[in-house]
């Protein structure tokens, strides 16, 4: 799956009138080849397009050849501009072996984020960057990838699946706030889906606050303590967390990702 993201600057009080205009010019996108769903994120002075495409033909049929670089301009949208849009892509895919030393990389900064300080201080020694190499390489065939651009581009963030737990979720600092890791989770969740579950579960850092929000905003329940055990090289350390859960009865459509070698 990729992700395209058009975001444009806004001339000063014509926000709502470019939302109304932008609903009103994509309606006809969801009868296209490859279209997988959207989403409009306003902020102060800006308005993102968000779109999701089953692949490179899919953006090719909607944007053109030069659907990389080249924004999808609607008539008469210049006027709502202060200055030309800017696209950008992000793909999801199958981790492959190679990838493994940049989900090291964003595993370790974004574990540190997120846990220093609230996990026992004999983890926060043992989780050197040395350390989260091995345990990327082994989690590759459960692993879902956020790349920048298409193609070889570099690992932003990441979904694990262990059975049926959404057992990793990171995303690198620079990308947090953009939706990915909302996409990233919605891959997980489909992916413990699909091998036959009603339900997922994961864990969060009890003082994890900002994580407690977002899943609870993804429509996870937090169901009470757990004293999670993780893995180290040196055996297994306790951590007070907290046990969320989704059912999946009702979930949408699966996402497609893509595959190595594609």
């Amino acid at each position: 799956m990729i992700i395209r993201s058009s975001t444009a600057h806004v001339r000063p009080g014509m926000l709502d009138e470019f939302r109304a205009f932008i609903e009103d010019g994509i309606t006809e996108f969801a009868s296209l080849d490859g279209f997988l769903g959207d989403e409009i994120v306003v902020g102060p002075d800006t308005l993102t397009y968000v779109s999701r495409w089953r692949d490179t033909a899919a953006l090719v049929g909607y944007a053109g050849p030069g659907w990389r670089t080249e924004p999808v301009v609607l008539e008469d949208e210049d006027r709502f501009l202060l200055e030309p849009l800017r696209v950008r892509h992000v793909e999801l895919r199958q981790a492959a072996p190679d990838d493994a030393p940049g989900i090291a990389d964003v595993w370790h900064a974004a574990w540190g984020d997120g846990h220093r300080g609230l996990v026992p201080p004999e983890l926060e020694a043992l989780r050197t960057r040395a350390s989260f190499g091995p345990r990327a390489q082994s989690r590759v065939p459960g692993t879902t990838v956020a790349v920048a651009g298409v193609g070889d581009g570099e690992v932003i963030g990441f979904v694990t699946v262990e059975g049926d737990e959404v057992e990793q979720l990171f995303v690198a600092a620079p990308h947090r706030g953009s939706g990915l890791a909302g996409h990233l989770l919605s891959d997980g969740e489909h992916r413990v889906a699909a091998a036959g579950h009603a339900e997922v579960w994961l864990a969060v850092v009890a003082g994890n606050d900002w994580a407690r929000r977002f899943y609870a905003r993804q429509g996870w329940s937090d169901t009470g303590p757990l004293d999670y055990h993780a893995e180290t090289a040196d055996g297994w350390v306790p951590v007070p967390t907290r046990r969320y859960v989704k059912r999946l009865a009702d979930r949408p459509e699966a996402v497609p990702v893509t595959r190595p070698g594609r």
